[in-house]
Formats: C-alpha cells, structure tokens, sequence
C-alpha cells in the first residue's frame, strides 16, 4: 500500500519512528537531522577503513536518509546501490561499517556474475564503478535493447525504435531469465516477442484518482453564491496555473453530519505542507499538520474524524474511532499481555465543563491532533502524576495485529468492560509505562 492511500489520522506518525531510529542511531554515536522536508531523518556516516571494490579508492563518507525505523538509505554512489541497510540489531558504529562493507562485497561479486552471462551471449558489457551495474546494447532490426543488470538480475531498460522516439521500460517489468538463453539468437527473439508488452508497460499520464465517497452521514455543503472556489480558479486560469512559492493560503469547506454544521480549515504553512482543522459548535474536533502528497481528501477526513468523535465514549473515542493502520508495528513496540500502557497529554485549555488536550512524543513534547473531552469524563480517566495528565491501560490479550485492553483508574483498578483497538493505532498513542514516560 504506497503513503498517499495511508490516512493522516491511522498511520503510526513519521515523528514515532523518527524517535525511535534517532535513539537508537546517538546510541551508535551516529547524529541525524532533519532534511529539508522536515520529516526525513538525514545524516552521514563516517567511515575509516572502507574501499571500494571495484577501484580500491577510499570510502570515506556515506550521506544517509533513514527509512522507517531500523534501516539506512545511502544517498550517494557507490553505496546507494545496496538499497536499504539494517542498523537497529547492531551494539557500535564500527559493525555497522563492517555490515556495509560486506554487503558492498556481495554485490561487487553479484556484479561479476552478471557481467559474465551477459558476455557469453557476446555483448559488450560496460560496468558502473560508481552504480555497481553492467549495460549492454542489443541491436535488433528495427529497435535496440539497452539492457542494465544487477545482483537482482537484467532487466530491459530502455527501447530504442530506428527512425522513432525511444521510451523507458518501467523498472518491474519482467526481467530477463539469461540462464535460459543460451544464445546471442534466442536472446533477440525473447526481446522481439516481449516487445509488445513493453510497448504497453511504458509509463503514460495517468489521471488524478477520484476523490473518495465521503462516508455515509458526512454532506459538503454547497460554497456560498459568491464565494471564489477552486473549480472556478480552474476554469478562469486552467489546471496549470501553480501558486506562489511562498503565498499564503486558506481553504475552506463546510460539512453537515447529524444536523450539526462542521467547517473544514487548511491553512498553508510552506510548500506543499498545511495545517488543517474541523472546527465545530464546540471548538476544533481534529487539528493536524499534513502534505498534500499524503492528503486524502476532505470527504474523507471529515468523516473519519467524526466517526471518530461519534465512536466509543471516553478519551480513547478519537483512537478508536480511526480505522486500522497499514503496516507492521516496530517489533519494540510490540505489545504484551500484563504490560501497562500510558498516554501522557498536555492540557491546552481547561475552561467551562470542556478540558481541550494534545498528545506527547517520547520526549514530552506536543504532537498530533488536539482532542475534547467533558471535564468530567477528563478526570475521570485521567491522572495527574509525575507533573503531567497520563491515561493507563493494561494490556489483556493479543490477537495478531488487534489488541484487547481495558483503561485503568487513578488507583490502577481495570475499569469498563475490554476493548479492541489496532495494534499500529496502540502503538501511535501510547508507549509502554517501563518505557520511563
């Protein structure tokens, strides 16, 4: 499931994982930052004995990004062509240098293997030092084959037609099987035969996806008479106008559901970053940073959001309410039966008979989007220790990806009958009691 079909309210937060790589990397005395998107781990890594096996030159550095929570991304050739690379099992940076090297070795001798079949079928085979890759040319009459290989195997990369444009071949068409081909000849009839197919897989403009059917009891309403919208943009400028880098920006779309009015905000931080909210009778009900990349429209936060405040009552209504999150959970945020879990908040505003709150990451600091509660079901299920708001909960069964649990009052006494909640959703909210927050 790519990142634009993950919800922005389901999904366990990048700032999660971000937590748990960067600990474990400072561990390793290994410093990261934040790049430029502002969410993607970066970071380089020093390294004091590493050669390149292809020229014998020096390795020095190698420019990361991290990916999920326990793997690196190199950035730069040559070490860019090992594809992700597992840090979190490791105890000192030197082993980790220790793990590429090896991996830089297996591909290098992956590599050799390939360069050799490609040459028994009698091609000329250039090698990448630096992308630790082979190409090689097949000229057939009409078209030519440029073919690029790896330790993963050959696959046809571009397809050149005499006197016509040439097109690239996506990347997961299928690769050639050379352990079959046992001549120059039957090489070329394989590329002749597929070509149609390839014809038919090379990339073409595809039209943006329909915005989902907002769920059932959720009604846009209609934009005032003379309100400016987007469509009426779109026909006075057409699709291509774009914005100014840094123009401000404040959308606006109302919402009806059980005869209550919602109105839906995003306002543009910078780029393609906003924050949006749904505001009702009462204050926001959702409040969250987002990237329009990852956005899955208003019809569809609305709802869930909403769902969500409608769901389950208590402090757990807005967690509840979200459905499943795609995606393993972090193996050390498994959780296990007997363990107590804590939701630890901050109060933004107690006034009246409301209490309006937020999440904390590991390191106390706000995150995510800001709930209301009645005063009195606030105090009810939550406890003021250890100078903050936490919410406790044990952990009764687990049943693959789902979590039973029951909450805890203020004297760690089970309370209300057990509930159901995504393992992911768990792992999003709260963190375990032995965790030390």
């Amino acid at each position: 499931m790519s990142e634009g079909e993950h919800t922005i309210i389901s999904k366990i937060p990048r700032e999660r994982l971000n937590q748990i790589a960067a600990r474990k990397l400072a561990a390793l005395a290994i410093p990261v930052r934040l790049g430029a998107d502002r969410e993607t781990l970066e970071g380089e890594l020093a390294l004091a004995g590493l050669r390149h096996p292809a020229t014998d030159q020096p390795v020095a550095r190698g420019r990361f990004a991290v990916s999920g929570h326990d793997h690196l991304r190199f950035l730069d050739p040559p070490l860019s062509a090992l594809g992700p690379v597992a840090f979190y099992d490791l105890e000192r940076a030197a082993a980790l240098e220790q793990r590429v090297a090896g991996l830089l070795r297996e591909r290098a001798a992956a590599l050799h293997e390939v360069v050799a079949r490609l040459s028994a079928l009698r091609l000329e085979v250039a090698v990448d030092p630096l992308r630790l890759s082979a190409r090689a040319v097949v000229r057939a009459p009409g078209h030519a084959f440029e073919l690029v290989g790896g330790p993963e195997g050959v696959r046809v990369a571009r397809v050149a037609p005499v006197g016509g444009t040439p097109f690239e071949v996506p990347p997961n068409f299928p690769r050639l099987r050379l352990e079959t081909l046992g001549t120059p000849a039957s090489l070329e009839a394989q590329l002749v035969a597929t070509l149609p197919a390839m014809v038919l897989a090379r990339p073409v403009h595809q039209p943006p996806a329909p915005v989902a059917a907002a769920a059932p009891g959720v009604e846009a309403m209609p934009a005032p008479r003379n309100a400016v919208t987007l469509a009426g943009l779109v026909a006075a400028f057409g699709n291509e106008v774009a914005l100014a880098p840094n123009a401000g920006v404040e959308l606006i779309q109302e919402f009806q559901h059980a005869g209550t009015r919602y109105r839906f905000v995003a306002v543009r931080e910078t780029g393609t970053t906003f924050k949006g909210r749904l505001i009702g009778p009462g204050g926001d009900v959702w409040s969250e940073g987002f990237d329009l990349a990852s956005f899955p429209g208003t019809h569809r936060v609305v709802a869930l959001a909403l769902g969500a405040a409608a769901g389950p009552a208590g402090a757990l209504a807005g967690v509840e309410g979200a459905p499943a999150a795609a995606g393993p959970v972090p193996p050390h945020l498994v959780p296990h039966p007997g363990e107590v879990w804590v939701m630890s908040v901050v109060v933004e505003q107690a006034s009246g008979d409301e209490v309006r709150y937020v999440g904390t990451d590991m390191d106390g600091r706000p995150y995510g989007a800001a709930r209301v509660l009645k005063r009195a079901e606030f105090e009810a299920v939550f406890a003021q220790e250890r100078g903050g708001w936490r919410l406790l909960v044990q952990i009764e069964q687990v049943q693959g990806d789902q979590v039973v649990y029951r909450q805890l009052d203020r004297q760690r006494q089970p309370i209300g009958s057990p509930r159901r909640l995504a393992a992911a959703i768990l792992a999003a909210n709260f963190v375990p009691e032995a965790a030390g927050t």
